[in-house]
């Protein structure tokens, strides 16, 4: 199969200066968003291996007025887009005057990348050569896939910024068994060589407890709680992407729906969680900007249990009183896609022994957030052993955990030394990179 081609960066932005010549707003931003997704599985087979056609998005974005309106399409000629343009505008018309005028960035000096964002050998990739790299990498015990992209970006506003980046991003998932005593690990990273396979195959493998055969498992009874629970890197960052989504979001903050909105800048979390944002920091999957062209920096969002900073777009930063913090994700809300929890120092020996007679959660399904001001979540446990001796013991049934990250976040027993970086949907241009931890007096516990 033939890989599509990419528009060029030539014919993007003759495009775009048509149409922002032709713009009578106030604002008007321009953002080329072009991706090519990948995907290749061990065991094989047409179904499980497939490449894409490069697939466009543009958003017009434009400030009339003090009012912000917007319009996503996939059309690429100058005519559409200033169709796309006229129903912006009469969005525009409907939406909440902002008291404060916002203005688009306008430094237009050229970014220095401090890191490679497009991997070359990850732009040759096909079904082949992926599916090869799969197979090699799980042998005969594991089950893996890997998931793969190229993006060309483009942002042009009326102000001359003219910002472009091409960026390659992998995610692999090794996996060893099935259902109860199993073992899965992830990891996502801009490059084959950074994306560290083999440790992430050695994971899976060492988590389902290789040592014993997984049909001679033993299956234990659900615990009652409270009990400490150990939580893997991976199920840490599908926690902390709730927390990005329902309390840091600016749209979650100025609908009144964020427990920051009674809580920022007060202590609410354990004092040894301190969580930042840092768009130049590997290992993960860096970014310079965002999309709205603004220079990302590295930023604290939580430092030693007390949260105060939240994502601000430039819109929502006038409306709210503060200053924007570059994390516009398009459209009209802003999140942080570069999230780092700071680890500790504790082995995984450590780890064991802070969670001794409790249980080992080795990967969450995407929690659903019920009661985003209590930031309760309700999410399927999977891989999950009971912890005896310093070791992973019997195995337990997938069960249904249902806990207040508030609550859970503020009691921390042990942290990990080693982050793992995971691609999460809300963060296409970043990741969420996190190590495990130990939650004290866990419960929440149901059967499926």
């Amino acid at each position: 199969m033939t890989k599509t081609s990419f528009t060029p960066y030539d014919q993007v932005q003759s495009v775009f200066e048509q149409v922002l010549a032709a713009s009578p707003a106030d604002e008007t931003e321009l953002v080329w968003f072009e991706r090519q997704y990948g995907s290749a599985a061990s065991g094989g087979g047409a179904a499980r291996r497939a490449v894409s056609d490069p697939r466009l998005t543009v958003l017009v974005r434009v400030i009339e007025g003090g009012r912000q309106g917007w319009h996503r399409t996939d059309a690429a000629r100058a005519n559409e887009l200033e169709s796309g343009l006229r129903q912006a505008l009469a969005l525009a018309k409907v939406q909440p005057k902002v008291k404060k005028r916002p203005m688009l960035p306008t430094d237009k000096k050229e970014l220095r990348f401090s890191h490679e964002l497009l991997d070359s050998e990850v732009a040759r990739l096909d079904e082949k050569s992926a599916g090869s790299l799969v197979s090699g990498w799980c042998g005969k015990d594991l089950e893996g896939r890997l998931d793969w992209s190229e993006t060309r970006l483009a942002i042009f506003n009326n102000h001359g910024l003219k910002r472009s980046a091409a960026t390659s991003e992998l995610t692999f998932e090794a996996t060893r068994g099935e259902g109860p005593g199993s073992g899965r690990a992830a990891g996502s990273a801009r490059s084959l060589e950074a994306l560290g396979a083999e440790a992430i195959c050695e994971r899976a493998r060492r988590d389902s407890g290789h040592a014993v055969p997984l049909a001679d498992l033993p299956l234990a009874d659900l615990p009652a709680g409270p009990i400490p629970v150990l939580l893997t890197p991976e199920a840490v960052a599908s926690l902390l992407n709730v927390l990005s989504i329902f309390a840091f979001a600016g749209r979650a903050y100025l609908e009144g729906t964020s427990f920051l909105v009674r809580h920022r800048n007060v202590q609410v979390f354990d004092r040894a969680f301190n969580l930042r944002d840092d768009g130049g920091r590997v290992p993960g999957l860096p970014f310079p900007f965002d999309l709205e062209g603004s220079p990302k920096h590295p930023l604290d969002l939580i430092v030693e249990g007390q949260p105060s900073t939240l994502a601000l777009n430039l819109v929502q930063g006038a409306e709210a009183g503060m200053r924007p913090t570059a994390q516009a994700v398009g459209g009209h809300d802003a999140l942080f896609g570069n999230l780092f929890m700071l680890p500790g120092t504790a082995s995984q020996e450590n780890l064991l022994a802070a969670a001794e007679g409790g249980i080992r959660i080795g990967w969450l399904d995407p929690p659903e957030c019920f009661e985003p001001l209590q930031l309760r979540i309700r999410a399927r446990a999977r891989c999950v052993r009971r912890i005896e001796g310093g070791r992973l013991g019997a195995a337990l049934p997938d069960f249904v955990w249902e806990e207040s990250l508030l609550r859970a976040l503020a009691r921390l027993l042990a942290i990990g030394g080693d982050p793992v970086a995971l691609s999460m949907p809300t963060t296409p241009l970043g990741a969420i990179s996190a190590p495990s931890l130990v939650l004290a007096d866990a419960e929440g516990f149901h059967s499926i």
